[in-house]
């Protein structure tokens, strides 16, 4: 998050249609509570990058975890397979 404006709840109300262009356009927006706690609003691609980018940190920590293990697969077997893989998705797709 770079530079999210801040708001409070009364401001959020008073521009809610000013502030959900912002967040679309690609802007943070952050919303506090009179009581200190807060909230953020940003657009929903940014969270769906987030997620995508949990979901590939997840698949390394298995895979290193499996490789400390001694599981998985080689570097040369994976890579036959990929090869494999690319030629039966050329096919399909020719």
């Amino acid at each position: 998050m770079s530079n999210p404006k801040r708001k409070t709840i009364t401001e959020l109300r008073n521009s809610i249609f000013e502030t959900f262009d912002e967040v679309v356009s690609g802007e943070t927006q952050l919303i506090t509570h009179k009581n200190g706690s807060m909230v953020a609003m940003v657009p929903v691609d940014q969270i769906e990058k987030l997620n995508e980018e949990i979901e590939r940190h997840k698949n390394l920590a298995i895979g290193y975890a499996q490789a400390l293990r001694g599981e998985g697969v080689s570097t040369s077997t994976l890579k036959q397979k990929l090869k494999k893989k690319e030629k039966s998705l050329r096919a399909k797709n020719d």
